[in-house]
């Protein structure tokens, strides 16, 4: 007897395999591509909702885990292993867009298995050498929002390019990941230290230092302290364990270079104040480079310029008002997670796709590797160690902290908040 097919409702469209296949894959392609673990189980439980399942998911760094009642049983499945933790917003995006169109039964489960496969299989990346150019005026960008001279931003733009160029070319080889930073900041101080011996720039640490900023794994670590906040606190440790292992490879390779050429990062810092309009009109480059660099896609470029720019535009109003900059921080992320909540009901897409991009820029770089720095110069010095250093020291270490976790603390206060309105 022939089943006819039209008389069958959603759910039985499908095999059981094919819904654990499904299912799995939607998580797996939103973790590897960095989007936080509670987002992770959200998108799982809805599509499971739509078969109708009672499902209990375990989300490790390399491998998810679904359980399923089916009838009478209980049937486990294993994702494919995660490769690698990308940052890939457009997947974020595509992914989140064919979850859409199944719980709206748009799509059959077959062709969204097809449409994920698709995804799986890469999505295409702007263009490389756009993404050389952008790069390194996005690290010249943020080494004017730190005060640098026109000197300084070209050193830093052409340490950074030949950075990014650099990275492309051991990506492809396949090197470490670890050792590609190491490699990359070691290259990019070596290039800002000679300049630094050269008297080239009068801002010269923000030549050795700047470059290196363009490594740092802040999605990562926004990630780490939201999934610590959400309670998941596995994964969370390992994306903790990512940024630290990541930071650790950029500052070696750093002081190495400074060692090389015979400078020397301090452990203190200058504050430098830019007028609000080109503050944000620097805040703006930095966020379009970033949005580049994590593929977000061009429709919402304009939306991540924005926040960006107002964003940080903030921060340097609570800056003019005495507020501090972990204060500043954290308004100025409350407010770009306001702004997101917006777009991402705009767009139809995922709040982090823009908010990464614009708040990425904040991430206090500079005064994680003025802390390494200083550390390192305690331990060679001893105890003859001066007083202000150990002070200067632990103000950038704190500052650090700090400034790290207001960021993702900022940006959850208005999705808890205005969680209605977001895309489910």
């Amino acid at each position: 007897m022939t089943i006819d097919m039209d008389s069958l409702n959603y759910s039985e469209k499908a095999t059981v395999e094919q819904k654990f296949h499904l299912i799995l894959l939607c998580g797996r392609l939103l973790l590897q591509n960095s989007v936080a673990t509670g987002r992770v189980y959200q998108a799982v439980y809805q599509l499971a909702d739509v078969f109708n399942w009672q499902v209990r998911l375990f989300v490790d760094y390399k491998v998810l885990t679904l359980t399923a009642q089916v009838g009478n049983r209980f049937i486990s499945r294993f994702s494919r292993n995660v490769q690698a933790m990308n940052i890939n917003m457009a997947v974020i995006t595509h992914v989140y867009r064919v979850i859409d169109a199944i719980k709206k039964e748009q799509i059959t489960p077959e062709e969204a298995v097809q449409e994920l496969e698709r995804i799986d299989a890469g999505l295409p990346h702007y263009n490389h050498w756009l993404l050389i150019l952008m790069l390194g005026i996005t690290s010249g960008s943020l080494a004017k929002l730190f005060g640098a001279d026109w000197q300084t931003f070209m050193i830093v733009f052409i340490a950074t390019a030949l950075g990014v160029v650099l990275r492309q070319q051991l990506v492809k080889r396949k090197l470490n990941p670890f050792l590609i930073s190491f490699l990359a900041a070691f290259l990019g101080g070596c290039i800002g230290g000679i300049a630094v011996r050269l008297g080239w720039s009068s801002t010269p640490e923000l030549c050795l230092i700047v470059p290196s900023l363009m490594l740092v794994p802040g999605v990562h670590l926004i990630n780490a302290i939201l999934d610590l906040l959400e309670n998941h606190i596995t994964i969370g440790i390992a994306r903790l364990g990512l940024s630290f292992v990541t930071l650790s490879s950029i500052a070696f390779g750093l002081l190495l270079a400074a060692s090389a050429t015979e400078t020397l990062i301090s452990a203190s810092s200058k504050s430098v104040r830019l007028p609000l309009a080109e503050d944000m009109f620097f805040a703006g480059l930095v966020a379009m480079g970033f949005a580049l660099a994590f593929n977000v896609p061009q429709k919402m470029l304009a939306a991540c310029v924005l926040c960006g720019m107002v964003g940080h535009g903030m921060r340097e109003i609570c800056l003019n008002l005495d507020l501090g900059i972990v204060w500043g921080n954290l308004i100025a992320s409350s407010l770009v997670g306001v702004m997101t909540v917006y777009f991402s009901r705009r767009y139809q897409a995922p709040s982090a796709a823009i908010a990464f991009g614009a708040v990425v820029g904040m991430i206090p770089g500079v005064f994680i590797f003025r802390a390494i720095s200083g550390l390192t110069q305690i331990l060679a010095l001893g105890t003859a160690t001066e007083l202000s250093l150990l002070v200067n020291t632990v103000i950038a270490a704190t500052k650090a902290v700090l400034m790290t976790l207001a960021i993702p603390v900022g940006l959850a206060i208005p999705r808890l908040l205005f969680f209605k309105f977001e895309l489910k």
